[in-house]
């Protein structure tokens, strides 16, 4: 059983034959059906059904020489609203199924941001057209959660761009190689950074920690794709789950310069969300890259 599957209206289903049902259905009605070759003799399928609005299940399975259909896993998920551009995004297999992972770089952390691929036939098909050496620049973000808090926003000042931003922008400075100018921008950013630091530890023992952080990206667990957000909410949706009348959000978050949809239960979410408030909780991060 899938972790992630209450995030997206399924909290009641606890075991595989209660999802059987919700297979056939996918499998009857898919909104969208994807077979590729991954070999001379299997071709690779995705099925995707919406459940409510942005929402729904994956089915991924393979077809034999005998056109014998099999299942090899099944997860939720939730459509991101509009691509983000990043230098590149290095996608690789995961060893135990038909499924892969995706880093982008991140300016404002030290190490780049996991997520899940969704679109997982998409990327399978460019690999047997040899397309796979291709460089994919574009992505939807989006992630589940089973566990999230509404709490309040901070006063910032919005004309200050965010760190991350800022390095962002010196190291497009570099493409051309290094400028006296873009050194010159980086040891100002560095001096700004370490004064910042030193105010942030001085606030740090009478103020309490959200207070002074408005977002943030940490990874969490075992998982490579699993993280700790806080994140400023830019719009909430309603969407219900059609199949169990279960009602989910769809938060759009804003964190560490990522804009990512975030779908929670209603049941596991405590506080009212509202743009403008904070999105505070453990989730899964997918993509949807354009290939």
């Amino acid at each position: 059983m899938h972790t992630f599957l209450r995030a997206v209206g399924f909290s009641k289903y606890k075991s595989r034959k209660q999802l059987e049902k919700v297979y056939r259905a996918i499998l009857n009605s898919p909104n969208r059906k994807i077979v590729t070759s991954i070999s001379v003799d299997t071709s690779l399928i995705q099925f995707e059904k919406d459940f409510g609005d942005s929402i729904g299940l994956c089915l991924i399975g393979e077809y034999d020489i005998n056109s014998a259909l099999s299942i090899e896993h099944c997860f939720p998920y939730i459509k991101g609203d509009s691509y983000m551009q990043f230098d590149r995004i290095a996608l690789s297999k995961k060893s135990d199924t038909e499924s892969y992972l995706g880093a982008c770089d991140d300016y404002s952390l030290d190490e780049p941001v996991v997520f899940y691929l969704q679109n997982i036939a998409d990327y399978a098909k460019s690999k047997w057209f040899n397309y796979s050496n291709r460089s994919f620049n574009e992505i939807k973000l989006s992630a589940l959660s089973v566990s999230g808090t509404i709490i309040l926003g901070i006063n910032k000042d919005v004309k200050q761009p965010s760190f991350g931003s800022q390095l962002k922008k010196i190291h497009d400075s570099f493409a051309g190689g290094p400028s006296s100018e873009g050194l010159e921008d980086l040891e100002n950013l560095t001096l700004d950074h370490l004064e910042a630091a030193a105010h942030i530890a001085s606030r740090i023992r009478k103020e309490d920690l959200l207070s002074i952080i408005d977002t943030s990206l940490i990874p969490t667990g075992f998982e490579f794709d699993h993280y700790l957000v806080v994140g400023t909410i830019l719009k909430v949706t309603e969407a219900t789950n059609h199949f169990t009348g279960e009602l989910v959000y769809n938060l759009l978050i804003e964190a560490t310069d990522f804009i990512i949809n975030v779908a929670i239960n209603s049941l596991d979410l405590q506080g009212e969300p509202k743009e403008g408030r904070r999105f505070r909780g453990e989730i899964w991060l997918q993509g949807h890259v354009k290939i």
